[in-house]
């Protein structure tokens, strides 16, 4: 998981987008095979990313609607979980994103 996160975080910070998404969908379809219960968190993740690739195609709804996803899913960063300082170095990263351009 460290190494999915950190390669999550590079590819956020040199707004590499579809590739944020593609790193983390393989943690999440490793995860969800396992059910493991940080899987719904990396899907939320997987949609933050990518709302981002949609504001960079101007498709700004379909952007709207994914960070709604994201935002569903963040109650699920708490403390205490499996690499909880990384996630929440993404997601300071996504909500500066949001900030700047959603």
């Amino acid at each position: 998981m460290r190494k999915t996160l950190e390669t999550f975080i590079q590819h956020l910070k040199n707004e590499r987008f579809a590739e944020a998404h593609e790193e983390m969908e393989q943690q999440w379809k490793q995860y969800k095979k396992q059910t493991h219960p940080l899987t719904k968190l990396l899907k939320g993740y997987i949609n933050g990313a990518t709302a981002f690739e949609l504001v960079r195609r101007e498709k700004m709804e379909g952007a709207r609607r994914l960070w709604k996803v994201y935002e569903k899913y963040l109650p699920l960063l708490q403390e205490g979980i499996e690499e909880y300082a990384l996630f929440t170095e993404a997601d300071r990263l996504l909500q500066a994103l949001r900030a700047e351009r959603l």
